[in-house]
């Protein structure tokens, strides 16, 4: 005899690999409460298959009812504790001894397949275990009943036949049911959400849930060269002699006359000035010096020594020279910072700017966890450079440095708002009489747009159904009728399964203990959904843990419709706005500007 004990974690495998590795001939197997080995009666007609395979002899020993009733489905004994085994156990091997005694124990094996928890057990029985062989309450050994009289034992396995047939009259048959609802759909049903971070609480009536604006700073620096040029000039100057052969008369020569050189650089006069008339008598001609200065500023004016030689037609009979170079014209060119060089330097951050801030909401990490974030409520404010770049225009350096930063900011929500609130709102669509499969919601959220501070997103669910059983009326309608009855009657509520133990039986079970039902909805066979909603405290189901959520996109943009939650992840999110568009700015010494450039 080997007794081993199953952690709730433990699989059938490792339960089949108990029975096929032990050395000894009779097993049990101790199941404790929430073991997964118990979920399904398949799993102990596994066991069995196996024990029997091995010629081995296999009991289970479980305390909860509904474990008993299901191991019992596969036709294995089953015992309330390890106490009430192993003293079935002892008698079974104080009995052997003993053809009769061996019988009675053959047949009280038998019955130990049939009486359920809490039975009243046989004479010499004892309370809380399924399967006690008569043997169990021999006094001595074996040796010492072979004085008992033959009648006597013969009246006591008279007996033992009795209660036998008397208890399988009362406990046979069982039957197990498997109920399948079907689910009918819900939907489409579209749901205008609006996310406002305002708000604290849902709305369900307006369709609002508490939103948050996450805020994401970034900065930039680039230094850009200056295009523009600042020019400085000088204008070149020098002086001039007039000379004159009219002997006749002074002539007069006013200020700002002109004079120029045979290539055309041209001066004025600075002073007027009156030329002597020339000697006739000594032909001495008459002279005088004049100041001049170029008429351009320049290097142009600055000319050799008697290159200037031409003058204007109404001085007659003179002529003019100048005996010393022209001096002092200057071309200095010094770069400067114009206002094309800053649009362009606004252009090339506010660029950068956006390009940081996207990389910054989109980074791994940046949406909390069971959180939605959507792109298109992405927004980045004006941004505040120092130095001031309008205080840059003029000044004559050769580059400039600009150090810019700005605050963007995108509307967060929690994806388990949105999830309650359209369920709410599918829920309103369920039919009378049925409930929802919380997770068969499937849903479709399109392009949201902001409205004001807020940000309204359009999602369409749909989902299922199912109807609402309530196990106890279900029992009283099918108990006593026939198998094919019962199945018509449970037929109007989905796909029914109904297993008899022993399976020649073709009537249901008397007794509504005696029936066993598992409900379970038709998405949880095909996708682990929850089971439906069931009444009634017999009532068993088939459950596992909700996982479908509303969609937790990284950009929020419209996924495509699916029976499981939409990951809207994979779309581009659009730009915030052009990179070309001049860089927004606050002047440090004003309030803020939405002035296109800076």
């Amino acid at each position: 005899m080997a007794i081993y004990y199953l952690d709730v974690d433990d699989e059938i495998t490792s339960a089949a690999a108990r029975i096929r590795d032990s050395g000894d001939s009779r097993i049990a197997l101790v199941l404790s409460v929430g073991s997964r080995v118990a979920t399904s009666r398949i799993n102990f007609r596994l066991l069995a298959g196996e024990a029997k395979h091995r010629n081995k002899h296999l009991a289970i020993i479980a305390a909860d009812p509904t474990v008993q009733s299901v191991a019992r489905s596969a036709e294995l004994p089953v015992f309330a504790s390890v106490g009430d085994y192993e003293k079935a156990e002892a008698a079974l091997a104080g009995a052997a001894h003993g053809a009769s005694a061996g019988a009675v124990a053959v047949a009280l094996d038998e019955l130990s397949l049939t009486v359920g928890p809490g039975t009243p057990p046989a004479r010499g029985g004892v309370r809380g275990t399924s399967r006690v062989p008569a043997a169990a309450y021999a006094d001595g050994p074996a040796v010492k009943r072979s004085r008992v009289p033959w009648p006597a034992v013969a009246g006591l396995t008279f007996l033992a036949l009795v209660l036998i047939v008397a208890s399988g009259f009362f406990f046979y048959p069982s039957a197990t049911i498997i109920l399948t609802l079907h689910g009918e759909p819900v939907g489409p049903v579209t749901v205008s959400v609006k996310v406002d971070p305002s708000v604290t609480a849902t709305n369900y009536q307006a369709g609002t849930v508490p939103g948050s604006k996450k805020a994401f700073p970034v900065q930039v620096s680039d230094t850009f060269q200056a295009t523009g040029q600042k020019v400085v000039e000088n204008t070149a100057a020098g002086t001039v002699t007039f000379t004159s052969k009219n002997t006749g008369s002074t002539v007069s020569v006013a200020a700002g006359t002109q004079v120029s050189t045979a290539d055309g650089v041209v001066f004025v006069t600075t002073r007027a000035v009156a030329i002597p008339a020339a000697d006739f008598d000594t032909h001495v001609a008459g002279k005088v010096d004049a100041p001049i200065k170029a008429s351009k500023p320049g290097l142009t004016g600055n000319v050799d020594a008697n290159t200037i030689v031409r003058l204007v037609p109404a001085l007659k009979l003179v002529s003019v020279t100048n005996a010393l170079p022209t001096t002092g014209g200057t071309h200095d060119v010094t770069p400067e910072v114009q206002q094309s060089d800053i649009d362009a330097a606004g252009i090339s951050l506010w660029g950068r700017l956006q390009s940081s801030f996207k990389s910054a909401w989109q980074a791994p990490g940046a949406t909390p966890s069971g959180s939605v974030l959507f792109a298109e409520s992405a927004q980045l404010g004006l941004a505040t450079c120092s130095p001031d770049p309008q205080g840059l225009v003029g000044q004559a350096e050769a580059s400039f440095q600009l150090d810019c930063q700005a605050s963007g900011s995108v509307t967060t929500v929690d994806s388990a708002s949105i999830q309650d609130l359209v369920k709410r709102r599918v829920g309103t669509s369920v039919k009378p009489g049925y409930s929802l499969v919380d997770t068969s919601i499937a849903t479709k959220m399109a392009a949201g747009s902001i409205a004001g501070s807020a940000f309204e997103l359009p999602v369409t669910a749909q989902a299922l159904q199912v109807p609402v059983v309530d196990i106890a009326k279900i029992k009283a309608a099918i108990q006593g009728k026939s198998v094919d009855e019962a199945r018509t009657y449970l037929a109007q509520f989905g796909t029914v399964d109904i297993s008899m133990s022993p399976g020649w039986s073709s009537s249901m079970p008397s007794f509504d203990f005696r029936i066993d039902i598992q409900v379970v909805d038709s998405t949880s066979t095909a996708g682990g959904s929850p089971a439906a909603t069931v009444t009634g405290a017999a009532a068993t189901k088939r459950t596992t843990e909700p996982g479908a959520q509303v969609p937790t996109p990284a950009v929020g943009s419209p996924a495509p419709a699916s029976s499981s939650p939409p990951s809207p992840a994979s779309a581009t999110p659009a730009s915030p706005a052009p990179s070309d568009t001049p860089l927004p700015v606050n002047s440090p010494s004003g309030p803020p500007s939405a002035s296109p450039a800076l």
